[in-house]
């Protein structure tokens, strides 16, 4: 079996936006979350804060800029300016900079060029990682000129974040990214059935079986997808006229015909993302994208237990999986659920699986941190909540189970370094979680 390293994983991977289904599947009010960043994604990834940019429009110049993930970032914060400054201090913006965009949840951002004055010095642009408060997490790259670095863009339309091949990769029910175009305030993502057959153009395709206008630059699917779809998102201005076109359609997959030996069926630690902005599709926030075998990820954001439970024939059935890890429980416990019946419902996906010849391995609750999720998403936790976990845990460990939470049994709630929003697991959870696994899961599959 072939060890996933972090490295190898964050060159393949992408940051994606706030997490707005995750807010409200996990019964966690949306109104109360981060609302500057919840309604800074109509400046995300091309307008500049200070004043905004006009549409693009055919005179336009769209170049994309990119950069290494940071695993630790927030956001990111992309400067431009013309010339090279003496003396350019790199824990500080320019007080004269063509453009400075802080509100950046990728390591990826669409900028108009056109909009810039012109001038003799070429232009340069850096990028720094930003925290939750704004605040710098350390200096600026060093100036890279623009014209050598940049990719320029024919199409006026949003960049997808696409999935790449591996481990983790395959989401049953998938989050779709983008890097939004510069002018735009809002964006339609639609989902086909089959490759749309209006490449060009704003129109709807007439295969579409899914659509969603948001401000965010990203959207959960609220259908799992089994089979091959296509995905693709343009822009929209305030009003609802379109800036620029649908971007092209991307390829989602998660075919039961691959054969897949291992499904993941969970809630949003299962599905994936983190550290607030991370969704799902960023897979160094999956604990899947770790393991040493591959598996497909059947997590919904915000399932409860019995919701786990009403959807396992639809869901699980058709992917004829040999072994199935179960992961649930938080969303209910720590909403003052009883624990009784959340074992009650875990033994009955147990039965259901023994019934379709699947062999059950549950997973441990691990902890999660009531300060955080009240500081980043204004929600009380049920003060029982670690009792709770503690009674649910106790049946799992009577049953075939892998011990989850063993990496965490030193702390009496998650460490901030470990899930900054309280409940998700940052990326170094998700690796204690694949690791436990990896080490235990010998004992199912021979």
């Amino acid at each position: 079996m072939k060890k996933t390293v972090l490295p190898a994983v964050l060159a393949a991977s992408f940051i994606y936006f706030i997490n707005p289904c995750a807010v409200q599947a996990e019964n966690i009010d949306p109104a109360a979350t981060l609302l500057e960043s919840a309604t800074a994604s109509s400046t995300d990834d091309g307008a500049a804060p200070e004043g905004g940019e006009a549409p693009a429009t055919s005179e336009s110049q769209l170049v994309l800029l990119t950069w290494p993930d940071d695993p630790e970032s927030v956001r990111y914060e992309v400067e431009i300016f013309r010339g090279l400054p003496e003396n350019l201090d790199r824990n500080a913006a320019l007080e004269d900079h063509l453009y400075d965009n802080q509100r950046i949840y990728s390591s990826k951002v669409l900028v108009d060029i056109s909009q810039f004055p012109e001038g003799d010095a070429p232009l340069y642009w850096r990028v720094r990682p930003i925290d939750a408060d704004w605040s710098g997490m350390g200096p600026f790259s060093s100036p890279r000129e623009l014209r050598s670095t940049m990719k320029p863009i024919d199409r006026n339309a949003p960049y997808p974040n696409i999935y790449h091949p591996g481990n983790g990769s395959t989401l049953e029910y998938p989050v779709y990214s983008y890097a939004g175009n510069p002018g735009a305030s809002k964006y339609e993502v639609e989902v086909t059935d089959t490759y749309p057959e209006n490449t060009e153009g704003t129109e709807p395709s007439k295969h579409r079986v899914f659509s969603q206008i948001t401000s965010l630059s990203n959207v959960y699917d609220d259908n799992p997808r089994i089979g091959t779809y296509y995905w693709r998102v343009r822009g929209l201005a305030e009003d609802g006229s379109p800036v620029g076109i649908w971007s092209l359609p991307e390829k989602v997959r998660a075919n039961p015909e691959e054969h897949w030996d291992v499904g993941i069926f969970g809630d949003s630690i299962t599905q994936g993302g983190g550290h607030l902005y991370h969704s799902p599709a960023d897979m160094a926030y999956s604990y899947i994208t770790y393991l040493d075998f591959p598996a497909v990820n059947m997590g919904r954001s915000g399932d409860t237990t019995e919701m786990m439970e009403d959807r396992f024939t639809r869901d699980v059935l058709p992917f004829h999986v040999k072994y199935l890890l179960i992961m649930g429980g938080i969303n209910d416990l720590r909403m003052g659920a009883d624990p009784q019946k959340v074992i009650g419902h875990l033994a009955v996906i147990q039965k259901k699986c023994t019934d379709h010849g699947i062999t059950p391995i549950l997973l441990t609750i691990v902890p999660i941190n009531p300060e955080n999720i009240q500081k980043y998403y204004g929600d009380v936790t049920y003060s029982g909540w670690k009792e709770s976990v503690d009674i649910v845990n106790a049946y799992i460990r009577t049953q075939p189970h892998i011990d989850t939470a063993a990496p965490f049994s030193d702390y009496e709630v998650m460490p901030s370094e470990l899930a900054m929003d309280g409940i998700h697991g940052d990326w170094n959870a998700k690796q204690m979680i694949a690791g436990e696994i990896n080490r235990e899961i010998h004992k199912f599959i021979k």
